[in-house]
């Protein structure tokens, strides 16, 4: 395979999530936290072989951390960190994929305006007080950014500068476009995966990190978990693909108008129901907990996790387990 076909034939997929899902959870579990392991494994537990890959990922990326901090090889810790939590993170909700090329492709030097918010992932390894326990000194400014040569984490767009990337990607899109084009690279595909995810984390108050070949051989996950471009577009926002359409001169057909939505009915009465890890639950739904008792569901994590008030005490709870045997 020659160097060309290689690079077309690369994954970048682009994952948003919460920095302290990183910082908080997903870090402290890799350095050997085992309650959090456990935690994590169960929150992302989509199917019934992904549990044990999940805890092979744990306990690779562990050993492959640790011998990359020993070696100062920040290309190794970048495979070893960010590559696994973009792929656990993608067992919490789907993420955009694109084919060929990812922001990390983009000439920085080109595209000043936009390299900007384009950050090395080593950025997640600062909170606000400092490095996270375990982190040399040292390590984060050997974390390189841009493309690299294997799987790893590329770039990462922190919560606080997704909506001055969005613009900035907006902005740039006109010579973007024949720039990518010029250099045999999937220009629609890319801009219009790449603002479809933006947008997504933008909306949702996330950081977005881009990683390449994160997803490649996954097979605990449904190929319609994946948001993937395809002709025509398919599973990415149809504001995203128009506007990144018209760029290329294709002014799509206008849309139906919609019909009137009906009246909405009234809401049946709240039921309680006896709490289980393999139910499914929604804000609102009360609850019988065998140890904690009566509650009510206050807030939605994510497709794994739940927040729950019990006697006036707020809790995480597991829900939408696979049933048990």
């Amino acid at each position: 395979m020659n160097a060309e076909t290689e690079r077309t034939a690369n994954e970048f997929s682009f994952h948003p999530f919460e920095e302290r899902e990183f910082r908080e959870r997903f870090f402290p579990a890799l350095l050997g936290d085992e309650p959090l392991v456990r935690e994590l494994l169960d929150a992302a537990d989509a199917s019934g072989p992904s549990w044990t890959a999940l805890h092979k990922l744990f306990d690779d990326s562990r050993v492959a951390f640790q011998a990359a901090v020993e070696k100062r090889d920040g290309e190794g810790v970048r495979e070893a960190v960010f590559a696994p939590f973009a792929q656990f993170v993608a067992h919490l909700r789907p993420a955009f994929v694109a084919r060929g090329a990812g922001l990390s492709s983009i000439d920085r030097a080109a595209f000043p305006e936009l390299a900007q918010y384009l950050k090395t992932p080593a950025a997640l390894l600062a909170g606000p007080d400092g490095l996270l326990d375990g982190v040399p000194a040292d390590l984060p400014a050997i974390v390189p950014d841009g493309e690299p040569p294997g799987r790893g984490g590329a770039v990462v767009v922190l919560a606080d500068d997704v909506r001055p990337c969005v613009d900035a990607l907006r902005a740039a899109m006109p010579r973007l476009a024949p720039w990518l084009t010029e250099r045999g690279l999937p220009a629609e595909e890319l801009l219009s995966v790449a603002l479809s995810a933006l947008v997504e984390a933008k909306l949702q108050g996330r950081a977005l990190i881009e990683a390449r070949g994160a997803l490649e051989g996954d097979s605990h996950l449904p190929a319609d978990h994946r948001c993937a471009f395809v002709d025509p577009p398919g599973g990415l926002p149809p504001a995203a693909v128009r506007e990144v359409g018209r760029l290329f001169g294709r002014e799509p057909e206008p849309e139906p108008a919609p019909e009137p939505a009906p009246e909405p009915a009234a809401p049946p009465p709240a039921q309680t129901v006896a709490y289980t890890p393999q139910g499914q639950y929604e804000v609102g739904q009360r609850l019988e907990h065998k140890a904690f008792g009566p509650g009510e569901v206050v807030r939605i994590l994510d497709s794994r996790r739940m927040r729950a008030v019990f006697g006036g005490e707020e809790k995480t709870l597991i829900q939408g387990l696979p049933p048990r045997d």
